[in-house]
């Protein structure tokens, strides 16, 4: 085998067994990387996952290579043990090699010991940083997680709903497709609060949730937008998008929530819109607004759609009725 290769993985080997050493040090400086503050961007963080992944699978390749190194030393050291006999053999014979040749492979044994040693040592250290950095890596992924996620319904939170709502804007006004915001309400939740406890407030939340979710599986983002209200992304026609949410909603009031021994009656009223000639989001959010506010004040359980012109009842006011 190569020396030269032999010995520049060992450097390798050492240079990664000291990163591996440094992140132990820094456990702490890692936590607070874990703990990001929320006005570091997303993207950011999924550098840091990226770069912790990648010399995760740097560590491992180089520990796979010292596994191979260890191999062909030991074939050599095996080699040279059997040529040290054998040249013992013959020096006993009086035909052997002098005595300076088997001394120079008795150190050569020695130093392919050493070798040995030093490499075992190696791997050892090489496989401790990487399960170190896999447990770093799954921290990291884990806090991503959980700052894009709601606690409560397990939804995307609002920031991860604001971050959407910008980037399906930018592919809009780019040229691309175009989409709908919707909002949700859930029609006089503090009633519920205050009649049922919170406990089964939250219920409710999570049981529509749950419904909104498994009912808009081909919507872009489904979140929760904060209180008793959920936001929802699609990229389908406005009208489209309207008539599916009125059929939902018709179905979540007919199907009373049940909270252990409570069987609760739940409606939801919703506001849509979509892009018109808009240069910014705002308009977007506060046509949308004006459709829910809509809902809301006109008895509840319905659903609006403002196309530019104003917001417009979905269906006839019977079937939408309260």
């Amino acid at each position: 085998m190569n020396p030269l290769l032999l010995f520049g993985s060992l450097v390798l080997a050492v240079v990664l067994v000291l990163i591996g050493f440094w992140l132990g040090r820094r456990r702490a400086a890692t936590r607070r990387i874990v703990e990001i503050p929320p006005l570091v961007d997303d993207d950011d963080r999924q550098r840091i996952v990226g770069l912790l992944q990648s010399l995760a699978r740097w560590t491992n390749e180089y520990s796979g290579n010292v596994s191979t190194y260890q191999s062909d030393l030991q074939q050599i050291s095996n080699d040279v043990r059997q040529s040290l006999s054998a040249a013992q053999r013959d020096r006993q014979s009086a035909s052997g090699r002098d005595d300076a040749q088997v001394l120079g492979d008795a150190r050569m044994m020695t130093l392919i010991s050493q070798i040995m040693g030093t490499n075992e040592e190696l791997q050892s250290r090489l496989h401790a940083a990487e399960k170190q950095l896999e447990e770093q890596t799954q921290q990291i992924e884990s806090y991503l997680t959980e700052a894009r996620t709601d606690g409560l319904t397990g939804l995307y939170n609002r920031r991860a709903f604001d971050r959407k709502l910008d980037e399906m804007f930018a592919v809009y006004r780019g040229g691309g497709s175009s989409f709908v915001l919707i909002l949700v309400d859930i029609d006089h939740f503090k009633s519920i609060n205050d009649n049922y406890g919170h406990p089964v407030g939250d219920m409710v939340l999570q049981r529509l949730a749950s419904l909104l979710e498994s009912n808009l599986s081909d919507a872009k983002m489904v979140s929760r937008f904060g209180g008793e209200e959920f936001a929802i992304l699609m990229d389908i026609p406005l009208r489209m998008a309207a008539d599916r949410m009125n059929k939902l909603r018709k179905l979540i009031s007919e199907e009373p929530i049940q909270t252990g021994s409570e069987s609760i009656n739940v409606t939801m009223s919703v506001g849509l819109s979509e892009p018109r000639d808009d240069l910014v989001i705002g308009p977007i959010v506060r046509r949308t607004d004006e459709a829910l506010y809509c809902a809301k004040n006109r008895g509840r359980n319905r659903v609006y759609f403002n196309d530019g012109s104003g917001p417009q009842l979905v269906g006839a006011p019977e079937i939408a009725r309260s």
